[in-house]
């Protein structure tokens, strides 16, 4: 494959991970925080009030549970106030706050060819990589929403790119194809990872897509009843699941170019149907619809090729 499609596309691959990278800094500075500071804040604070014991000192007492065994004169206060508690999440909060500014600057200034030229400098994408799977992991940790023990899978198009580029970035073979084809697959993988996991939500009736879908028809004034919302949703569930199992087994460039154009709407949805605030969450969505538009030129530059040769 042409070395200068090649550069191209890594340059837009960069670019999706920078636009990430800013949406999760934006939602950190201006909301409450990322799901790591979340759960990190909120073990430090069950410490702090004794949860664990006290919640084993009550089944001891009260249904004489001799699994966890409890002294009754176990002592049960604070470890700490409820101030040096909240100066103590505060302080995490401000240490996410710039981990996350961080990692935006670092992001965009990757985007300088010369920098990523720098093979020692392409673990700075893995390690991107592992840090938007984690915020993954303790948001399926945290709960409090419907599926959030899905987040890992559901964030695929976010975490894997990261690491792909860090393969791409990092490995220098004899022969330029393999490991391209790795890269390829890994974008595609991520692709249909989110797609299907999206899809099985759709399909169980994701609160949250429902009133997604409710308040996207009202905008263009349309009222969708109860039945008729859950027949739609169930129908785009089984659409995405579809198109992450085709993607696998034969890439066709008009279904990337329909997953793009999905992926962008329904990203594109949040802020139409909740208004303005919601734009982080559209920017944060941007790779379930740019990194289809890369495979598609991926798929578009191959074939040319083969056609030339």
């Amino acid at each position: 494959m042409h070395i200068k499609h090649l550069e191209s596309l890594k340059f837009g691959l960069a670019i999706v991970i920078a636009l990430v990278f800013t949406a999760t800094f934006t939602m950190n500075y201006f909301h409450e925080g990322t799901s790591l500071s979340k759960y990190i804040t909120k073990q430090l604070e069950l410490d702090r009030v004794k949860e664990v014991e006290a919640v084993a000192y009550t089944d001891m007492m009260l249904y004489a549970d001799e699994l966890t065994p409890v002294s009754e004169d176990v002592d049960l206060t604070e470890k700490a106030g409820s101030e040096e508690g909240f100066q103590r999440s505060q302080q995490i909060r401000f240490v996410d706050k710039n981990v996350t500014l961080v990692l935006m600057i670092v992001a965009w200034l990757m985007l300088i060819p010369a920098l990523q030229r720098k093979r020692a400098l392409s673990f700075i994408y893995l390690l991107m990589g592992m840090y938007l799977a984690l915020l993954s992991v303790c948001k399926g940790l945290n709960g409090g929403s419907a599926f959030s023990e899905w987040a890992v899978p559901a964030h695929a198009t976010r975490w894997l790119p990261c690491i792909a580029l860090w393969l791409w970035l990092y490995l220098k073979p004899s022969s330029a194809e393999n490991p391209y084809r790795v890269v390829k697959w890994m974008l595609i993988v991520s692709v249909s990872m989110t797609f299907a996991t999206h899809g099985m939500e759709a399909i169980q009736l994701n609160p949250a897509f429902r009133d997604l879908l409710i308040g996207g028809f009202e905008t263009i004034s349309v009222t969708v009843f109860g039945p008729v919302s859950e027949v739609l949703l169930r129908l785009i569930g089984v659409m995405d699941v579809a198109l992450a199992l085709l993607i696998i087994f034969f890439q066709r460039k008009l279904w990337f170019l329909w997953m793009a154009a999905w992926g962008a709407l329904t990203a594109l949805s949040r802020p139409i149907a909740f208004g303005d605030i919601l734009w982080e969450d559209a920017l944060l969505r941007s790779g379930n619809c740019l990194i289809p538009v890369i495979i598609i030129l991926w798929i578009y530059r191959k074939n040319t090729q083969t056609t030339k040769v």
